[in-house]
């Protein structure tokens, strides 16, 4: 089981912020976790087949992706970028996010 000062440690590492109700909770469910954790990493394994993906033999079904053509009331890029409020250079500028 993991201990509630661990919990502790995780939180400030995270930066977030729990009452006590919560860091025993989550110390619970981390526990039950790594538990099963240790189980799978104790299944015998020997004879199961080796693979390299989680779904062998699928293959893409969905159609190559192909230039739209500008007609028939889609978008042109020109028009597009012409009624983006702020633009440099064919570039749309957008507000910073960090």
């Amino acid at each position: 089981m993991i201990s509630e000062e661990e919990i502790e440690h995780l939180k400030d590492l995270a930066r977030v912020e729990f009452g006590k109700t919560e860091t025993k909770k989550l110390a619970k469910d981390l526990g039950e976790i790594l538990g099963y954790v240790d189980r799978l990493k104790k299944a015998d394994v020997s004879s199961a087949l080796e693979m390299t993906h989680a779904l062998e033999g699928v293959k893409n079904v969905f159609r190559k992706d192909e230039k739209g053509k500008d007609e028939g009331g889609l978008v042109l890029t020109k028009d597009l970028i012409n009624a983006f409020p702020e633009k440099e250079n064919n570039y749309l500028k957008v507000q910073a996010i960090l």
